[in-house]
């Protein structure tokens, strides 16, 4: 009888255990401060449903609410300086964490041409990490990455 119970209430202790590495169910939002130069400031929204992350949009948002990966002038712009463009970090970024349920299982390396882009998603991908484990869905707005500077070498 006593074998049975530890039995039991060990697989009681390591269910607890791994319940609380995975996330909550909810929708998490962060996103940056301010707006940068070229008036849009990103965002990050992940869906969690039963501990899984089943959505994802990482894309820059201006004060209208327009979308950087829609913004056609833009994408014209950048693409032929960098190799890619909004549309493409956008869905890169997104479709890596559908799947999820671990953050550490996270594999998704920077966009060729997209290095600030990289760097506002990973700051916006860690601002989520507590809140997504605790399901707390209060938009979280985070500080800002500074722009970068043509003298820094990155492409975006």
């Amino acid at each position: 009888m006593r074998r049975r119970f530890l039995a039991i209430a060990g697989c009681c202790i390591l269910a607890a255990l791994l319940a609380g590495c995975g996330f909550k169910d909810g929708t998490y939002t962060a996103e940056f401060k301010s707006f940068d130069s070229l008036g849009y400031k990103d965002r990050l929204e992940i869906t969690v449903e039963y501990g899984v992350i089943t959505g994802a949009r990482f894309d820059g948002v201006n004060a209208e609410g327009g979308l950087k990966s829609e913004d056609t002038a833009y994408a014209d712009r950048m693409r032929p300086l960098c190799g890619t463009d909004p549309a493409q970090i956008s869905r890169y970024y997104s479709e890596a964490l559908v799947g999820l349920d671990d953050p550490k299982d996270l594999e998704a390396d920077g966009v060729s041409g997209a290095t600030v882009s990289a760097q506002h998603f990973e700051a916006l991908w860690q601002a989520l990490q507590t809140p997504m484990k605790k399901g707390e869905t209060t938009p979280v707005v985070t500080d800002d990455i500074p722009e970068f500077s043509p003298s820094s070498g990155n492409s975006e």
